[in-house]
């Protein structure tokens, strides 16, 4: 598998989360999961393009404080991203998750590593999905490649299946 330098060599482990893994310089040890996830559009004929991608920090050498920041977290991501859309017309929703209350901080870390590749071969679409009583705004992010003729069809689906409306 073929991977610029600048990112960390990753394995394709599959299974039906397509997961891959990758170790960091400092020794932490993530999974990227892209959980199928037609559940989150209205229209079946999406479903199986409909994925979620989960990161997970599965070995953390520096318990119980985070890893150091690692430059090449980014272009590791975004090259694991890259592979998982070869050939395939997929869309990757990347939901912040909140239950340590640092949802904000990923959001603006995520919107950072993607910012940078965006423009090469992916779009990307923030969908808001509320504010909370404590002033909270969670979203979600959409992710697909620029040649994905779906994407606007899933994208208006995506959204309708969170705003109730069918």
């Amino acid at each position: 598998m073929e991977q610029p330098l600048s990112s960390y060599n990753f394995t394709f482990v599959g299974g039906p989360q397509s997961i891959y893994i990758f170790e960091t310089r400092f020794g932490a040890e993530y999974e990227i999961k892209f959980k199928p996830s037609g559940y989150l559009v209205d229209n079946p004929e999406f479903e199986a393009l409909v994925f979620e991608m989960v990161i997970v920090l599965t070995y953390n050498p520096y318990e119980p404080k985070l890893p150091p920041v690692d430059a090449l977290m980014s272009a590791t991501i975004r090259s694991i991203v890259a592979d998982f859309f070869k050939a395939h017309k997929r869309v990757v929703i990347y939901i912040c998750d909140d239950s340590d209350s640092k949802a904000d901080s990923r959001r603006k870390l995520f919107d950072r590593w993607f910012g940078r590749y965006k423009a090469e071969i992916f779009v990307k679409l923030n969908v808001p999905l509320g504010i909370d009583e404590e002033g909270m705004a969670y979203s979600v992010e959409l992710i697909s490649r620029f040649d994905n003729p779906h994407f606007m069809a899933i994208y208006e689906s995506f959204k309708r299946t969170i705003s109730g409306e069918k």
